[in-house]
């Protein structure tokens, strides 16, 4: 069976509040008795001694001899007198014990308040007779009555025994009135204590039980929930301490998932990525071999045929050498590893001398480039990265531009951006194509038109460097009405400090 802990703390405070009311009781009651006893003590010297005095002017009066034979023989006027003085019943005895006179003519037992015998066993009586003054306390009923038991004597001699009973009953109730008024004063603190006890455990409990259902909320997957805590108290603090944990718990599930499916992700582009560069190998490594084959089964016979095959061995060897150093140039991108030279660079220098540099394979198609540029626009950047970025993206405007045609490069600030804009007349890309264009070794054919030329790396290497400085592209195209590339790039002072 489940115990809550409200339960235990109940059946705790209970336990040990029983376990203190008796013990409380029983010291209480000793003290009340002790007090009572004190109380008859005291009257019982005083009495002792006002009767032996009385007993002593008695016997001088009556001109009595103080001894035995003369105690028996007017133990009834003895007794009769004493009586007088208490106004009590009064039984006398022998110092020995036996009975010499009752001053109610009767058999010297002691009755109670309705006539019934008390039950007696004269120990009392007992010590009297070894010379000391003693009482015995007995309850009868709801009275409590006292026996007293004094020996009387003139000159330190004992000359007889005095036994008489008093109530004391009054100074009972008064005892019991009080431990009672104690006990009902105790029990009410106490019910104070545990209705506190109770409100004060809920008050905890109810956080627990809610961070008990969150916890395993959270143990099914679930950490939308949350413990709403209002208090700044320790189960305050172990409530926002636990939102903090199943936060943090939440983070890095959602960082481990992430890196599982990039790690996925990357896993799947490394296989496709791997299965491209092992087929656009082989193509011009098939020819390269093909041809070296030719050459040496041909021998020196036909110098046309060995001139055609160096040259075709040539331009496959450049394709591949230009294969190589994208994969290369891609795998250093791509890598977080590689630490390189960042530095302030002015845009605008930097596509001048790109489009002076490609001004020659422009005049082969007599393509003109014209430019408009904003100056002192700087980024923070590797050179050779921005370098590599412009000249992919100008060359593809050549090699697929129209002869005779322009392209525009604009080049300005946008906010907090360096924005450069390359627009240009050539054969466009299709939508499908359009949508693919930087997936790695992807080369699609535009409507009538050839297969697109190179590794199919071009574009990937473009987005990699944009990616990489946290920028944007976006490529416009329509088949026959050329391209538009919008490349963003957050300026200097941002790069900076990031």
């Amino acid at each position: 069976m489940k115990f809550s802990i409200r339960y235990k703390l109940a059946i705790g405070l209970l336990l040990i509040f029983s376990l203190c009311f008796n013990i409380m009781t029983m010291f209480i009651n000793n003290i009340i008795m002790k007090n009572n006893e004190k109380v008859i003590s005291s009257e019982l010297l005083v009495s002792q001694r006002d009767l032996n005095i009385y007993f002593k002017q008695f016997v001088m009066i009556n001109n009595i001899t103080a001894n035995q034979e003369e105690f028996e023989k007017y133990s009834s006027k003895i007794g009769s007198g004493l009586s007088s003085k208490l106004n009590n019943r009064i039984v006398l005895y022998k110092k020995d014990g036996s009975l010499i006179f009752d001053t109610d003519y009767s058999d010297g037992n002691m009755y109670s308040d309705d006539g019934t015998v008390i039950e007696d066993d004269f120990k009392d009586l007992e010590v009297a007779i070894k010379g000391k003054s003693a009482y015995k306390i007995i309850r009868v009923n709801k009275t409590y009555k006292v026996i007293f038991s004094e020996p009387l004597y003139t000159d330190k001699t004992t000359v007889g025994i005095l036994r008489y009973t008093k109530d004391y009953t009054e100074l009972f109730e008064i005892g019991n009135e009080l431990v009672l008024k104690i006990k009902m004063f105790i029990l009410f603190m106490f019910c104070i204590l545990f209705i506190f006890s109770f409100l004060l455990s809920t008050k905890i409990i109810i956080p627990i039980i809610k961070l008990n259902k969150s916890t395993k909320e959270i143990s099914k997957g679930n950490f939308n929930v949350n413990v709403p805590m209002e208090s700044n108290d320790e189960i305050g603090q172990l409530g926002k301490s636990f939102n903090i944990m199943k936060d943090k718990i939440k983070e890095q599930i959602e960082t481990i998932e992430r890196d599982r499916d990039d790690l996925i992700k990357l896993e799947s582009h490394r296989k496709v990525f791997y299965d491209n560069v092992t087929h656009e190998m082989k193509t011009p490594l098939t020819i390269i071999d093909g041809y070296a084959q030719m050459i040496l089964d041909e021998g020196n016979s036909d110098e046309k045929l060995i001139i055609k095959a160096a040259s075709k061995i040539k331009k496959e060897s450049n394709k591949l050498h230009n294969m190589v150093v994208d994969i290369l140039n891609m795998s250093k991108l791509e890598s977080k590893r590689v630490c390189e030279l960042k530095e302030k660079l002015s845009m605008a220098q930097i596509i001048r001398n790109i489009c002076e540099d490609m001004s020659l394979k422009a005049k082969k198609y007599e393509i003109i480039i014209e430019k408009t540029l904003e100056e002192d626009i700087y980024v923070y950047a590797n050179r050779d990265d921005i370098w590599r970025m412009l000249v992919n993206i100008i060359d593809n405007s050549i090699k697929y531009g129209n002869v005779k045609s322009l392209i525009r490069i604009n080049l300005f600030k946008d906010n907090d951006n360096c924005t450069i804009i390359l627009e240009d007349e050539g054969k466009g890309i299709n939508k499908e194509v359009l949508q693919r264009i930087f997936e790695p070794f992807y080369r699609g054919y535009n409507s009538s038109l050839s297969k697109m030329e190179g590794s199919g790396l071009g574009l990937s290497i473009v987005k990699s460097i944009v990616d990489k400085y946290k920028g944007s592209i976006d490529i416009e195209s329509e088949a026959y009405k050329g391209t538009k590339v919008n490349i963003k790039i957050p300026l200097f002072y941002n790069l900076a400090t990031s």
